[in-house]
């Protein structure tokens, strides 16, 4: 495309298709026979995930060609609007969910889970977007303003937390404080709630065993390789075994050992990298590592080129929000970051997951699509010229 606002927007969404479709292909490789040890069909869990991804390509496309987002700039009903949702989500997880693997994240209407919390943090960083647009001068200059503006942003982090979802609680802090630093306010306004919220994520780990659990197993994986014990490292070694079988060309679509005898059993969702890297390699894993690198420099391209401030806040805090769960994924299945049930953005089964991310890419193409034409930095990709 020669308008380089559509292009930009047509390359995010080709790689999160591209990531998508492959996920597909090893969320099948990956659950065949665990679904034929649980009775059902082996192609469920991947008919599922094609299913969500149409859903997540529609809702995408439609946000991209009828939605502005600068309206929510304009009208305070969709800002709050969205923040309210975003609650009611998370409260409805903490009266009706079930708790998986430790996290109650989870909520099963007909067959079918669904995970609040993937939507919802979509939801809190287009409302720290947008409050901080329109309140941006009187949180400059009222510390009263600013700490009822933190408070706001912080009750959905703290809901996420009483589902036991540290992971996706310390994403959305930190992605709620990168936007803040973008912003330009005062350091010291930042750095007590950032004091506060490392507190409370120490508080949340020391009251928590298998948190400090999952601490020492990632110090010492091979100590802690005991099936009998309450906490243990068997799927972090597996997850190790895995990359070692890969090696640099991988086993082969299919043919990873690790599922096919269950020894990586959540290889579809919380183990997906591993799961790749075993049958597609060192190659591959990096493969998928440079697409998680290209959205990052597409996104932050987005929100520096474009000259509203709800536009910047809003591609900055959406990108990273990616960009960061793709990266404690990764850090989980290499042993970089204590084991937490985040999943592969595009990749990971997920339906919720799935089409949040598709929400937050279609938000993107559509700050893309309304970009002037000009803009004060020049940026070139692939030797193809500048954006716009």
């Amino acid at each position: 495309m020669r308008d380089g606002r559509k292009y930009s927007a047509f390359l995010i969404f080709i790689i999160a298709i591209l990531l998508s479709v492959s996920g597909i292909v090893f969320v099948y490789t990956g659950s065949y026979f665990y679904c034929l040890k649980h009775g059902v069909a082996p192609y469920s869990f991947a008919l599922k995930q094609s299913i969500a991804l149409v859903i997540g390509v529609v809702i995408a496309l439609g946000i991209y060609k009828f939605l502005d987002y600068r309206n929510l700039a304009v009208n305070k009903r969709y800002i709050w609007g969205l923040y309210l949702v975003a609650n009611l989500l998370l409260i409805a997880v903490l009266i009706f969910g079930k708790e998986v693997n430790n996290s109650k994240s989870w909520i099963f209407i007909a067959g079918f889970s669904v995970q609040p919390a993937e939507v919802a943090k979509v939801f809190v960083i287009l409302f720290v977007a947008g409050y901080l647009r329109y309140k941006w001068y009187e949180i400059q200059s009222d510390v009263k303003v600013f700490i009822g503006f933190i408070v706001l942003s912080f009750i959905p982090v703290i809901l996420i937390l009483l589902e036991k979802d540290l992971g996706s609680a310390m994403i959305l802090s930190i992605v709620i404080f990168a936007i803040l630093f973008i912003t330009g306010l005062n350091f010291r306004y930042i750095l007590y709630p950032m004091l506060l919220g490392i507190v409370m994520f120490v508080v949340a780990v020391v009251t928590a065993p298998y948190r400090l659990a999952r601490i020492k197993i990632l110090l010492d994986p091979a100590g802690y390789f005991h099936t009998s014990a309450k906490y243990n490292s068997y799927q972090l070694v597996q997850a190790f075994v895995a990359f070692a079988k890969g090696g640099l060309t991988g086993m082969g679509i299919g043919q990873g050992a690790q599922s096919k005898f269950l020894f990586l059993t959540f290889s579809f969702s919380d183990f997906m990298y591993a799961h790749i890297a075993e049958e597609t390699g060192a190659l591959g894993a990096g493969l998928v590592l440079l697409a998680f690198f290209l959205i990052l420099y597409l996104g932050l391209s987005i929100a520096d080129r474009t000259d509203e401030k709800v536009g910047k806040f809003m591609a900055l805090g959406l990108t990273l929000y990616i960009f960061l769960q793709g990266m404690v994924h990764m850090g989980v299945n290499l042993g970089l970051v204590p084991t937490t049930g985040i999943t592969l953005p595009f990749m990971s089964m997920g339906g919720t997951s799935l089409i949040s991310m598709f929400i937050a890419v279609g938000i993107l193409m559509n700050i893309a699509r309304f970009l002037p034409e000009e803009s004060r930095t020049n940026i070139r990709l692939l030797g193809r010229g500048k954006f716009a």
